[in-house]
């Protein structure tokens, strides 16, 4: 993801609109999920991706290296979200409606929407510098490496951080399943 991110980012700053439209179409897809799981809510993670999404649009061209762009963008998106008040809140609503959407029976919402709760606000417990990792792994499909390109880090430093986070996470969570 992220070479293909590179690779667009350089041929838009060249002016190819296609790849701009491109780029802005794949780089809403990963901001979007990062952003909704930050701020806990579907319509504010639109509107946080949005903000993010024209900022990068205009500012592209004052983009030096391309190869920094999926680090830009998640800088862009950070800001953004500070803008907005910063700190991520989990809520149940817009995790019901997510589950709603994909169509379980009332009992399996219910278990499933409190397991996503208890487990968001295990994550949303966690310092930024672990939790941002586990969002980029897990919610994002990102790898290591890309993941080390994004955050402007280390492989290692990703490593160490994904064993502290989940580390954490396993022992604020317990036994849940």
């Amino acid at each position: 993801m992220a070479h293909q991110l590179i690779a667009l980012a350089r041929a838009a700053r060249g002016g190819d609109r296609p790849a701009l439209e491109s780029l802005l179409r794949e780089t809403a897809s990963f901001l979007h999920a990062l952003a909704r799981a930050r701020v806990g809510d579907t319509h504010a993670a639109e509107v946080v991706t949005a903000d993010a999404l024209t900022r990068i649009a205009s500012g592209l061209a004052r983009l030096r290296d391309p190869q920094a762009y999926p680090h830009w963008a998640y800088r862009i998106l950070q800001r953004c979200i500070a803008r907005r008040g910063g700190r991520p809140r989990p809520t149940r609503d817009s995790a019901l409606a997510d589950l709603a959407a994909r169509g379980p029976g009332p009992v399996d919402v219910a278990v499933e929407l409190e397991r996503a709760h208890v487990i968001r606000v295990a994550m949303v417990g966690l310092p930024g510098r672990l939790r941002e990792p586990l969002l980029l792994h897990f919610v994002c499909g990102l790898a290591y490496r890309e993941i080390a390109t994004v955050l402007g880090t280390g492989t290692g430093t990703v490593a160490r951080r994904m064993k502290k986070a989940l580390s954490l996470l396993r022992a604020r969570l317990g036994d849940i399943r």
